[in-house]
């Protein structure tokens, strides 16, 4: 847990500003509950508001983790019990229940809510009961769990831009990026707002977002065609003070931006006067001061969240409201038979009814792992490419390891198996190198070949027994994320006219698993130890 109280030292007041908000906040608030818009238009005068506390919930990187998780004993994360654990420990309005009509009013305990649910965003990319439904399932959690905010992350278009605008609204959360410029007019729709602001407790809080100035290259291009990231520091020098006009009580960012990244930033801009930092991307926990301000990533997957407490007193200028702060990262996990709450009712449902979907559509039994294959294993690894050489008949096959975002569990392997290990919807393309170029493909920190091996004395063999010849060309089967220069690949260089499958890079995968005819007797993961 970090805390810290804050200086009182004397800063000017913006008074004018702070009864002013600018025209495109008040449009963010409407797109997530008309409620906010309307109040935070008609805020009384700061000598009629009381102090108060308001809790910031903050997540990032769920990435479509609708379920819990079993390891050791302990039951890890999930949507309904993170729920059900913000119910009850920090009094958390719950949302409307899937399918339920969103313009029910609230309850009367939920009239003057004390707290905010943000995310950092990559909200639905994961597991098949989220990623086969094109996200729809994470997106109505969402809508239950309350969200406010959503910064934007670099997988929100991992289903088209369609699937976005449709997630969005379903999620009823404001998506935020300050640096995210649409360069073609017919794109006005994707045009996100830097910030926004909430009302909670008769107090304004703000919020601004922010994407990843790398999105481009952390996910697939052609995607953001027309859409462009400008560089983090510039957009929050504007965004920011920006945001400050518009006289919020308090102001935070969520960045979909690692910690190393986004903490030299706000280190060099004390007057940004921010009162919290959610941080993402990174998928690493982070809990930090920077300059007396929390900076945090919790993890990913739903498996915890920060807790942060704002302490607001609106009688005191502009930018020195804020009284303390407190920011912990409370984990999400119980004995299995023991759970600490009982998860929401509404979403365990809801889950239960996507997951029956999902068993009818990818439920059939291709192959059975005795021991499972964790994520980073060179077990799992030899299985999906090695899928793709043997299917392909190719001399090669290449992967990137954050392309691979689950284990393989023990037991049955099923469809659903082989969508939630590679959930991400690319094509395979085999292009043609020579040995010098899989030489320089192989100092790429994230690159998996598989059917090269290393032979001693610098030099590398073949699957055959030939060894590999810098200046003879060999067949690679590859994505197109990464031929399109995705994690800094360049196949697109070294062959600029490859062949195009065509296909699925899930569906050698599953044909291969299913001709194999592994069993309890005969697993998987034998094969590959």
């Amino acid at each position: 847990m970090i805390a810290a109280r804050e200086a009182t030292r004397p800063r000017a007041s913006c008074g004018g500003a702070a009864r002013s908000l600018v025209a495109h906040a008040l449009l963010a608030l409407a797109a997530c509950d008309p409620r906010d818009a309307a109040t935070a238009a008609t805020v009384p005068a700061t000598a009629e508001r009381a102090p108060a506390a308001i809790t910031l919930l903050y997540t990032t990187d769920e990435h479509g983790w609708l379920l819990s998780t079993t390891e050791k004993g302990l039951v890890l994360g999930g949507a309904a019990e993170m729920l059900a654990t913000w119910a009850s420990r920090e009094g958390h309005c719950v949302g409307p229940a899937p399918g339920a009509p969103s313009s029910l009013p609230p309850s009367p305990a939920c009239q003057d809510p004390s707290t905010l649910a943000l995310s950092g965003g990559d909200n639905w990319t994961g597991p098949a009961i989220s990623s086969y439904f094109m996200g729809a399932p994470m997106a109505d959690a969402m809508a239950r769990m309350g969200y406010a905010v959503s910064a934007f992350g670099n997988h929100e278009f991992d289903f088209g831009r369609g699937a976005f605008l449709q997630n969005r609204t379903r999620s009823r959360a404001t998506y935020l990026a300050a640096n995210l410029r649409v360069m073609d007019p017919g794109l006005s729709a994707f045009a996100l707002p830097p910030f926004a602001v909430f009302e909670r407790r008769g107090l304004r809080i703000g919020v601004v977002g922010l994407a990843t100035a790398r999105t481009r290259e952390a996910a697939a291009a052609s995607r953001f065609e027309g859409i462009d990231f400008e560089d983090e520091e510039a957009a929050l020098s504007r965004a920011i003070p920006e945001a400050w006009r518009a006289g919020p009580d308090a102001l935070v960012l969520v960045a979909h931006v690692c910690q190393d990244v986004i903490e030299p930033i706000v280190a060099r801009h004390p007057a940004w006067r921010l009162s919290f930092v959610g941080a993402g991307h990174c998928h690493r926990k982070a809990e930090l001061r920077v300059g007396g301000v929390p900076l945090v990533n919790p993890g990913w997957r739903l498996r915890s969240y920060a807790r942060v407490s704002l302490e607001i007193d609106p009688r005191r200028p502009l930018q020195q409201r804020v009284v303390s702060t407190s920011a912990e990262v409370v984990d999400v996990s119980h004995p299995e038979r023991a759970p600490a709450v009982p998860p929401d009712e509404a979403l365990v449902e809801a889950s239960a009814g996507w997951q029956r979907a999902l068993d009818e559509a990818l439920g059939e039994q291709i192959g059975y792992s005795s021991d499972g294959m964790e994520r980073d294993s060179a077990e799992i690894q030899r299985w999906i490419a090695g899928a793709w050489r043997e299917q392909l008949g190719v001399d090669i096959a290449i992967l990137n390891k954050d392309g691979i975002r689950q284990a393989v569990p023990k037991g049955p392997i099923t469809k659903a198996t082989v969508f939630s290990v590679l959930p991400f919807d690319n094509k395979l393309v085999i292009c043609s190198l020579t040995g010098s170029e899989l030489l320089e493909t192989l100092r790429n920190r994230d690159a998996v070949l598989v059917g090269l091996s290393p032979a001693g004395n610098d030099r590398y063999v073949l699957h055959d027994g030939r060894l590999l010849n810098e200046g003879r060309r060999y067949t690679v089967a590859t994505i197109d994320f990464l031929y399109f220069g995705g994690d800094g690949f360049r196949f697109q260089a070294q062959d600029p006219s490859p062949r195009w499958t065509g296909l699925d890079w899930r569906a050698p995968v599953i044909a291969w698993t299913r001709a194999l005819g592994t069993s309890s007797s005969a697993p998987l993961d034998a094969r590959f130890r």
